[in-house]
This record gives structure tokens, sequence and C-alpha cells, in this order.
């Protein structure tokens, strides 16, 4: 049985609630953002559920409501998913451990390895699954997330869109080629196609012979993304967009942003990633 408790937020809008995954055994810190502007009177709304909200939450918050204001895209909530940290429930350097869990398929050994180089003399986390939870997390999001939002807002459950940055990214591809039809939309910013291995890749070319029934996805970027062995950010993102394009009833588009870095590009990546799913009329921007 889920738990949640009310928490107010200093971003004006919006709510924060602490909601216990069964299926996980976590807390997850879940911040919810009401539109810049109301819709239709009595039309439920759309959602957007962003992954790592611990660091992007604000950014998607108002760059959907810039957006909303200007006309350039659809009233919509914004859902955070992200971790309850600072010794609430875990401390702040299990933030990465987290994410690592929850966001990926499978086991990268290497990657693991890499990262427990990097953190030598750091106490290890092993209370914390080390990869490939991105099933149960998914089915967190799926059967545990979104009936508890629904519960409490107006929202359309046929128009819900997930939205990931880097291994978000990953995981936002993930979910679009192993459970179509469970999220209406995706967006996948600087993906991390070279997760073990790049299998990612191979999963995309079963998925691409396979019907679908609409939706869309929005790939991208940045244009100084690290393209050298083991990352291929920008190689392996053209590869993948070839396939993607190849996938029926998808409506695929994608960009690179000349200049920006893994980090830089968050912010115009999330902008242009909301607007290509909520651009008003739907696809407006292609």
């Amino acid at each position: 049985m889920t738990v949640a408790e009310f928490e107010r937020t200093s971003l004006p809008g919006s709510r924060r609630f602490h909601l216990y995954s069964d299926r996980i055994g976590e807390t997850f810190q879940i911040d919810v953002a009401l539109p810049a502007r109301s819709g239709p009177a009595g039309s439920p709304l759309p959602v957007a559920y962003v992954m790592d909200a611990n660091t992007v939450f604000g950014i998607a918050a108002q760059a959907a409501r810039f957006l909303q204001q200007g006309d350039q895209a659809r009233p919509a909530i914004i859902v955070g998913v992200g971790y309850c940290l600072d010794g609430v429930v875990r401390p702040r350097n299990a933030y990465s451990a987290l994410r690592t869990r929850d966001l990926t398929p499978s086991i990268d050994q290497s990657y693991l390895d890499l990262v427990a180089e990097a953190w030598s003399g750091e106490p290890a986390l092993e209370d914390i699954r080390p990869a490939g939870g991105a099933d149960d997390f998914l089915d967190f999001l799926i059967s545990e997330l979104r009936p508890f939002i629904a519960d409490r807002y107006p929202v359309d459950l046929n128009d819900q869109t997930l939205i990931g940055s880097s291994l978000g990214g990953l995981f936002s591809l993930y979910a679009l080629l192993q459970r179509p039809g469970a999220f209406a939309h995706h967006v996948a910013n600087s993906p991390a196609l070279w997760w073990n291995g790049g299998e990612i890749m191979n999963v995309s070319e079963h998925s691409a012979s396979s019907k679908r029934s609409g939706g869309r996805l929005f790939m991208s970027v940045g244009g100084e993304e690290p393209d050298a062995p083991p990352w291929m950010m920008l190689d392996n993102f053209h590869r993948l967009a070839g396939k993607l394009r190849s996938i029926d009833g998808l409506d695929f588009a994608s960009h690179v942003f000349e200049g920006e870095s893994h980090t830089s590009v968050i912010s115009a990546a999330l902008s242009r990633g909301l607007r290509a799913i909520f651009s008003n009329p739907p696809g407006g921007m292609r």
C-alpha cells in the first residue's frame, strides 16, 4: 500500500508529496506543477512525468509555463519524479546510485567499475541495487504513481508523456520500445545509448518492425557531447535516429543543439522537448 504526505514547495503553483513504492521499497519525492493557464472548462489535462526531478523539475515546470503563456504549448501538468535526500530518507550522495538503479535496464559492469573508481574511498551504498531496475521503476510509474496523480488531479489518461535526460533518456526510450502504449509520448534528451555496449540499439531493430498506434517522440543531443569511445553520444544518436524513423506510426523528431555540452544542453532540450509534445496545435513545431 502506498503512503503519501503533503508538503509545500518554493515553486509557486506546485505541491510536493512523499510517495512510498511497494514495488521498489523506496520513498520517492513527487513534485507537481499546475499549468500557467487552465485548459477548456471540464477538459482533463495532459501530464508529463519528468525524471531526475531533484535537479530539473524547476526548469521543466517553468519552461512549460512560459510556453503555455506564449501559446506555444497546451496547458499540461508537470510531475517530477525524484528522491528524498539530505537525510530525510537518503543521504545526498545516494542520488547517483538511486538513479542508476532505477533508470537502467541491465547491468553495465564497465560503467559500474568506472563509478567505483571515481568514488574510491567513499562508503559503498550496499542497500541500493547497483543497476538494472528499469522494469520495476516503470511498474512504479504505471501502477502506483499514475493512479496517485489521477486521484488528485484532472488528468487525461490517454495523454501521458515520459521525459528523461541522460540515463533518463535511455529509460524513456526503453519504455517506448519495451512497453509501447504505456505512455502516449516520449522525450529522450542526451540518451545514454552507450549503456551496456549499446544494447538499446539492438532493441530498436526488433521494435522497428512492429506496428505503432501513434504517439510522438522527441530525441535530442548536444553538439559538444563526448563522441569518443565508450560514449559515442553523437554517433549513436544519429544511428538510432535512422532506425527510429522506420517505426510505423511513430511521429519522430530529433535535434542536435550545436555548441552545447551534456550539462549545458539540459535547459534547451527540456524546453524544445515540451514544445514538441505539447505544441499548439499538436505537432505544430514540426
